[in-house]
């Protein structure tokens, strides 16, 4: 009998099947290298999920995506997932119904789970975005909740006035998405490094963490472990861990941390 764990088909007895689980289980540090990602569509736009549940991923998703101006990343919902949208560079507009409204570069949108919405790009250049499901859709990779599809019905939830929040975040240098201000699932930090310059990252028992370069490279520090990440590389924590994160590079870096579910004392880190 075959038994599957994230990275392959195993035919072994019992005993090495309980070691998988545990390992599983476990603590984990790994770098995820944006080449390796899956694409998948959403209306007219194409993106990346990089973290995701089939490759371990069980408390948040990361996707990376590039709309070009013009294009429509469907109006849906995420059930019972909030969803966390960072624009990283251009602009767009969120939809939801026959609203809109523009949030900008170096501005992020808090999406509640249940909440309709979607995204159009403004502007004269392409938008890139990345955007976290907490906890994991895996709903939004099969096209079932892509309501542009000939034939599809509208998708069905909530448009409640105030529900989104919208946040600066290029303008801070910590947390800008946490329970202070309704998110219960996840943490979010905007991290700018000088050369030289550092943060801590951890990662509680069951609890799972994502760091994201944006820019430069970053060096991330696992006991006597030594990891290397770089532009729009990413790096999956799954606790209990605890990793140092330096900019050993001569410019400066940008990392975009995501904690699932917030860090007990995210306010102090």
């Amino acid at each position: 009998m075959f038994f599957m764990d994230s990275r392959r088909y195993v035919s072994k007895g019992g005993l090495t099947i309980l070691i998988l689980a545990a390992a599983s289980a476990g603590a984990e540090v790994r770098v995820l290298k944006f080449s390796e990602a899956r694409q998948f569509r959403m209306g007219r736009v194409t993106s990346n999920r990089i973290v995701h549940p089939d490759m371990g991923a069980r408390r948040l998703t990361l996707n990376y995506s590039v709309s070009e101006p013009g294009d429509e990343f469907a109006q849906h919902t995420h059930g019972d997932s909030d969803d966390t949208i960072l624009i990283l560079r251009g602009q767009a507009d969120m939809r939801q119904g026959d609203t809109r409204r523009g949030f900008l570069e170096g501005q992020s949108a808090f999406v509640p789970g249940g909440q309709i919405h979607g995204t159009i790009t403004t502007g004269t250049a392409a938008a890139e975005m990345i955007s976290f499901q907490t906890p994991p859709d895996m709903a939004l990779y099969t096209g079932v909740r892509d309501s542009s599809q000939p034939g599809a019905a509208a998708p069905k939830g909530l448009i409640t006035p105030g529900a989104v929040k919208y946040v600066d975040f290029a303008n801070r240098n910590g947390f800008f998405v946490h329970p202070g201000m309704g998110a219960k699932r996840i943490a979010a930090a905007y991290r700018k490094l000088n050369s030289g310059e550092g943060f801590k990252a951890a990662v509680e028992s069951g609890g799972e963490q994502v760091l994201f370069v944006w820019k430069g490279d970053v060096e991330v520090k696992e006991k006597a472990e030594r990891h290397r990440a770089s532009y729009r590389d990413a790096v999956f924590m799954r606790g209990p861990a605890e990793v140092d994160v330096i900019n050993n590079g001569g410019a400066e870096a940008v990392v975009i941390q995501a904690q699932a579910p917030p860090q007990a004392g995210w306010e102090h880190q």
